[in-house]
């Protein structure tokens, strides 16, 4: 897996994550890839561990895990990948001390939504939800005064399918 570098100033895709897992203290991780399997999400510059970047509790409504610096604002996790125009495949780990991850069996060209449902690492389904729908989870009703689009999208959700990687 190679590293793409950030440019800054750029647009780029953000991946929302509803983490509704009933066990808090399962560890999650997620992070995105392009198709030739670099590793392009976003991690900011200054971090002590870059390792921890994305990792979060599945549970979400516990304070943040570790040294991580994922934004995770009304219990939805915010990651970005690093410009809007590359497509991508989300992968994650459900618990830290496997050796295998999974990734999402879609190929994304735009901003998304994931919900991570179940009880523990035993137990979970990914649903992807309309990403107006998370926005509004994260930042709350739009600001009449502000001119860009944030219609909530009224998408129903839909099981994705995930793939085991070893």
């Amino acid at each position: 897996m190679g590293i793409t570098p950030f440019v800054p100033g750029t647009e780029a895709f953000e991946v929302l994550i509803l983490p509704l897992f009933g066990n808090n203290y399962d560890v999650c991780s997620v992070w995105m890839e392009d198709p030739n399997q670099n590793f392009i999400t976003y991690i900011p510059l200054g971090l002590n561990h870059h390792d921890d970047y994305n990792k979060f509790y599945c549970g979400g409504h516990m304070l943040q895990y570790g040294d991580s610096g994922v934004t995770c604002k009304n219990d939805v996790v915010t990651l970005q990948t690093l410009d809007n125009t590359t497509k991508y495949t989300n992968f994650f780990r459900i618990q830290q001390d496997t050796h295998y991850f999974y990734y999402i069996d879609v190929d994304f060209t735009d901003n998304t939504c994931l919900v991570f449902m179940g009880y523990d690492h035993n137990s979970w389904k990914v649903k992807n939800l309309g990403y107006g729908e998370c926005k509004f989870l994260r930042d709350g009703p739009p600001n009449p005064s502000q001119s860009d689009d944030q219609n909530v999208d009224k998408d129903a959700s839909n099981t994705i399918a995930i793939k085991n990687v070893k």
